[in-house]
């Protein structure tokens, strides 16, 4: 299937109306349960908000390079995953709908297209051990100890 009918499908499930659970306990902050991994030669000094604001524009490809000279190759994760949902809202601060719209509209305006979908941690820990500007989402317990990446910030 292609990118833009997946683009389409998501932003069309957007429509319909969805549950809205409140917070469980509006007084404790949620533990950080997912990660963005970089490449252990990442550079990027960047922490807390300037580096999610960072990922963000490198993510929805409004730059192309990591503030050394770096390309960035951001790796997506499959838009139904938890992992995905959790990086839409909390970082991008979007719901699937407007990130639907963001890339139908770069993508006619520039051709680019979306990062890669990878399924599992596991993948996405070995593109990014394999690649200098890669970065990617993975729960916290899947970025520990692994050999080419680390850990830019949770989430």
């Amino acid at each position: 299937m292609s990118r833009l009918a997946i683009l389409l499908a998501s932003l069309i499930s957007c429509i319909a109306p969805q549950s809205q659970a409140g917070p469980k306990d509006a007084s404790s902050p949620r533990k950080a349960t997912y990660a963005v991994v970089v490449n252990s030669k990442n550079a990027a000094t960047e922490t807390g908000d300037a580096a999610k604001t960072l990922v963000k524009k490198l993510f929805l490809k409004d730059l192309s390079q990591w503030p050394d000279g770096t390309e960035a190759k951001p790796y997506s994760r499959e838009a139904t995953s938890a992992e995905q949902a959790a990086f839409v809202k909390d970082v991008l601060g979007m719901n699937d709908a407007e990130l639907a719209r963001h890339w139908l509209k770069i993508k006619n305006m520039n051709g680019s297209t979306p990062p890669k979908e990878v399924d599992t941690d596991r993948m996405v820990l070995k593109y990014v051990a394999k690649y200098d500007g890669a970065f990617g989402i993975v729960k916290i317990d899947s970025a520990k100890d692994v050999e080419g990446v680390k850990t830019l910030f949770e989430f």
